[in-house]
C-alpha cells in the first residue's frame, strides 16, 4: 500500500505538467518537405504552427484547413488508437507529424494566421467559425477555418463525444478531400477559454457551405399545361384580381358614367323677329 502511493505521489506532479498541453497533428495529401522538416520535439506551439503555415510551400495546396479543438488533449487521442478514423487519415498521409504536448497558450487565436496566409498565398479564405456559408469557385485556392465544439465531458462520456467529434471530423475532411486533392491540415487543440465555452459551434456539416457554384442544376420540368409548371395565381394575385373587378371598375365605371351626363350650358337664342338694329334705334 505505502508503495502505491508513493507512486501515485511520483506521477501527480507528471499529470499537472501534461494539463495544460495539447497535441497537434499535421499531415498533407503529397510529400511535404515543411512537415518531413519540421523538429521530433517542440516546447512551444506558436513558432511551430507558424513554421508550418508561413513557410512558401504552404500556398502550393488547393486548400489549408486549420482545425481547432477545445479542450482536446493527447488522452483523448490516444482513447480512439484503434477506431479513430481521423487516426486512419493521418496514417495513410505521405507527410505527417505529431506533437502530443504542447503548451496551451490561451492568448493565441488562429483565425488572425489563417488570414495572413490566404493574404499571402492569394487564396480564399473561408472562415466556417463565423458561420461563413460562401459557394467555393473551381480553380481557387482556400484557407478554411474551422472550430469544433469543446471537449468538456469527463470518463467514459468524455470518450463518446470524442468519439462523435472524430467521426464528424474525418467525414468533412475526407468530403473536402474530394473537392480540393492538394491539401494540408492543421488539426489542434487549444485551452477551453470562456470565449469558447459561450461561442462553442455546434457540429455544423462543411457540406452546405461548399457547393459548387457550377454544380449542375436541375433543368427538368415537369409535365403538363403553364399552370402545372408555374404557379401563376398565388393568394396575392387572386385578391388583387377580386379587389379590382368587384371594387375598382364599378367606381371607374360609376365616373365615366357621371362625367357623360354633364352637359354643356345651353345658348340662349334670341325670340323670332327680334332685331337687335331697331331695339338700338328705339
Amino acid at each position: 500500500m505505502a508503495g502505491r502511493l508513493v507512486i501515485a505521489a511520483a506521477l501527480c506532479p507528471l499529470a499537472f505538467a501534461f494539463s495544460n498541453t495539447v497535441p497537434l497533428l499535421a499531415w498533407s495529401s503529397s510529400t511535404s518537405n515543411t512537415l518531413d522538416r519540421l523538429p521530433s520535439k517542440t516546447d512551444h506551439t506558436v513558432p511551430l504552427i507558424e513554421r508550418i503555415l508561413y513557410n512558401v510551400d504552404v500556398c502550393d495546396h488547393d486548400a489549408v484547413v486549420i482545425v481547432e479543438h477545445p479542450g482536446l488533449h493527447a488522452s483523448d487521442l490516444r482513447s480512439l488508437a484503434h477506431t479513430s478514423k481521423i487516426g486512419r487519415i493521418f496514417a495513410a498521409s505521405p507527410s505527417a507529424r505529431q506533437f502530443q504536448y504542447l503548451p496551451a497558450d490561451a492568448s493565441y487565436d488562429l483565425a488572425p494566421v489563417a488570414e495572413s496566409v490566404s493574404m499571402r498565398c492569394g487564396s480564399r479564405l473561408l472562415d466556417l467559425t463565423n458561420g461563413d456559408k460562401e459557394p467555393f469557385s473551381d480553380g481557387l485556392k482556400y484557407v478554411i477555418n474551422m472550430d469544433l465544439p469543446s471537449l468538456e465531458a469527463s470518463g467514459g462520456s468524455r470518450k463518446d463525444e470524442m468519439s462523435t467529434h472524430d467521426t464528424f471530423l474525418a467525414d468533412e475532411l475526407e468530403f473536402l478531400a474530394t473537392r480540393f486533392p492538394n491539401h494540408l491540415i492543421i488539426y489542434t487543440g487549444s485551452s477551453p477559454s470562456a470565449i469558447h465555452k459561450r461561442q462553442s459551434p455546434p457540429l455544423a456539416p462543411v457540406r452546405p457551405a461548399l457547393v459548387s457554384i457550377n454544380a449542375p442544376v436541375n433543368t427538368t420540368l415537369p409535365e403538363g399545361g403553364i399552370l402545372k409548371r408555374y404557379q401563376l395565381l398565388t393568394p396575392g394575385l387572386i385578391t388583387g384580381l377580386l379587389v379590382t373587378i368587384f371594387i375598382l371598375l364599378p367606381i371607374v365605371m360609376l365616373g365615366f358614367s357621371a362625367l357623360a351626363s354633364i352637359q354643356s350650358p345651353l345658348r340662349v337664342e334670341p325670340p323670332k323677329g327680334y332685331s337687335a338694329s331697331e331695339r338700338k334705334t328705339q
